[in-house]
């Protein structure tokens, strides 16, 4: 029975063992700097790269004129990167949506362009961790609103993401979840209910594997303890036929349809302390 045991705990941690994650090809990190002279959004494609920033002030046609991405001082981290949407003005980069699938965003990503550990390739793991804080007066529908992606580059099956952090009121249930998709199914995983999520810090941190029969561990702690959940998604396929990387994405990307005015004029997250690596 023991040596059961054994192999059973063998095959489960085998991914995340001391061999396989003890030799990070290269770290990156991005942490607001208020005495850096550059710019938040340079500041940002300082290290992510140069396309890095899909912000709604940075594309013709959409809201010009206001600086959506901005260094803030804050009281518990010094300085961080605010993240501002509005409803009636920002768009979602050069797009133009159809009725019934109108969005927008404010959003940073890994591109072709990023530094290696930000694009994850098939048979890597992937450790991904930053602090969110999401404004107390934030409003969420039944329509998606996304404030962290995993999304893949490539020729085919790239249109819905493998991963989300997501706020979403569901069933009238407003709650912080996960939502994971693969190519014939989807899901849902409860973090928390959406009033403890806001007006903290919550460290979040993403491990995944990128495999046909990968697996994603997600954990979010707030500074207070209160909330501390992390949620092991196993046989999940990470990769698809099709995929050239997988980025990480954090921002606001969220519907317009059908629910719009439900929504506040404006609001707001902060993000800062990114970490990514790959093994």
């Amino acid at each position: 029975m023991r040596n059961l045991l054994i192999i059973w705990l063998f095959i489960v941690m085998y991914p995340l063992s001391a061999k396989n994650l003890q030799k990070p090809h290269q770290v990156i990190f991005l942490q607001a700097d208020q005495d850096n002279a550059d710019s938040a959004v340079l500041q940002i494609q300082h290290v992510f790269g140069e396309k890095s920033v899909e912000s709604p002030d940075l594309y013709p046609q959409n809201h010009l004129g206001h600086e959506h991405i901005r260094m803030v001082e804050d009281k518990e981290t010094g300085t961080a990167f605010s993240f501002i949407i509005h409803r009636d003005l920002d768009g979602d980069r050069d797009k133009k949506w159809s009725s019934g699938k109108e969005r927008q965003r404010n959003e940073i990503k890994g591109y072709h362009g990023s530094p290696g550990p930000m694009r994850g390739k098939r048979m890597e793991t992937q450790h991904i961790k930053w602090n969110l804080k999401i404004d107390k007066s934030f409003q969420v529908t039944k329509q998606f609103c996304h404030f962290f992606q995993l999304k893949a580059v490539g020729s085919k099956n790239i249109d819905k993401p493998i991963l989300t952090l997501s706020g979403v009121n569901n069933k009238g249930d407003p709650q912080l979840q996960l939502q994971w998709w693969s190519v014939q199914d989807s899901g849902k995983v409860f973090l928390t209910d959406w009033e403890s999520s806001k007006d903290q810090w919550l460290q979040c941190a993403c491990i995944v594997h990128y495999s046909k029969n990968g697996f994603i561990t997600f954990s979010v702690r707030s500074v207070d303890g209160k909330i501390n959940q992390q949620k092991e998604l196993r046989n999940l396929e990470t990769w698809r036929d099709g995929f050239e990387f997988v980025r990480p994405k954090w921002g606001i990307y969220r519907s317009l349809a059908k629910e719009k005015d439900k929504l506040n004029p404006q609001d707001q997250i902060w993000l800062n302390n990114f970490s990514i690596h790959k093994f």
